[in-house]
């Protein structure tokens, strides 16, 4: 298939999926962003020349202010939105260190991964919380 030229590369993007102490970490988006208001695994764009590994870290300690330990790669999302197509990298990640500050973030909550879908969570998320639930399911 050819590439149109007028077709918009997707965003780029990293999320992690933090485990700590058998839960998962949420943060909720302000409500005077993009899809503010919805739960999401916390993360961002990855910027030009930086790895997902290096973007998640980096994120992670811009809007939580905590260190994570970058593991492996759970699912690879392709999602499109109104505005535009994301493509998301979701990591599994460890919390090693800091205490979490609401830097650009709402809120946050840890979570048990059987009740992630409790929460009004971002439409391109939802792949991830079906393969983390297939993970740990029985």
């Amino acid at each position: 298939m050819l590439n149109d030229s007028n077709q918009k590369q997707p965003v780029h993007v990293c999320a992690a999926v933090v485990f700590h102490q058998q839960k998962i970490l949420l943060t909720l988006r302000p409500e005077d962003k993009k899809l503010g208001g919805y739960w999401e695994f916390p993360g961002g764009k990855i910027e030009k020349g930086e790895s997902p590994q290096l973007a998640l870290q980096r994120e992670l300690r811009e809007e939580l202010d905590i260190e994570v330990g970058v593991g492996a790669l759970l699912e690879t999302v392709h999602h499109s939105y109104e505005w535009g197509d994301v493509k998301i990298l979701a990591y599994t990640c460890t919390w090693k260190s800091g205490t979490i500050k609401h830097l650009e973030v709402a809120d946050h909550s840890w979570v048990a991964p059987e009740n992630l879908l409790d929460y009004d969570i971002l439409t391109a998320d939802r792949p991830i919380i079906r393969k983390l639930q297939e993970q740990y399911s029985g």
